[in-house]
This record gives C-alpha cells, structure tokens and sequence, in this order.
C-alpha cells in the first residue's frame, strides 16, 4: 500500500517538476513529502532487521 503510495506521489513531482521547474514550491512541497514516506518505509525496514538481529 505505501508503496503504491510512493509511485503516485513520484509521478505527481515529475508531473510538477516538468510543468513547473524543479524549484517551484509545488515541487518542493511534493518532493519533501515523497522524501517522509520514502523515510518511513526505511525506518520499518530498519527496526524489522534489527528484531531480526535481536532474537
């Protein structure tokens, strides 16, 4: 699901960056929150390994 996620808010920031610029605040704004969700599927990644490690 988050996956799907990512992929669609991907495509909206190389929507905006190709219609806008890459330094236009829709960009920005779009490419900060695909950054928290790329960040929060490493950070689950992250604490499975380390349950993992942990046993």
């Amino acid at each position: 699901m988050l996956l799907l996620v990512i992929e669609k808010k991907r495509a909206l920031m190389v929507y905006y960056a190709s219609r806008y610029g890459f330094t236009d605040k829709k960009t920005i704004l779009c490419s900060q929150e695909l950054d928290k969700l790329i960040n929060m599927i490493l950070l689950s990644s992250s604490k499975q390994i380390n349950e993992r490690a942990l046993r």
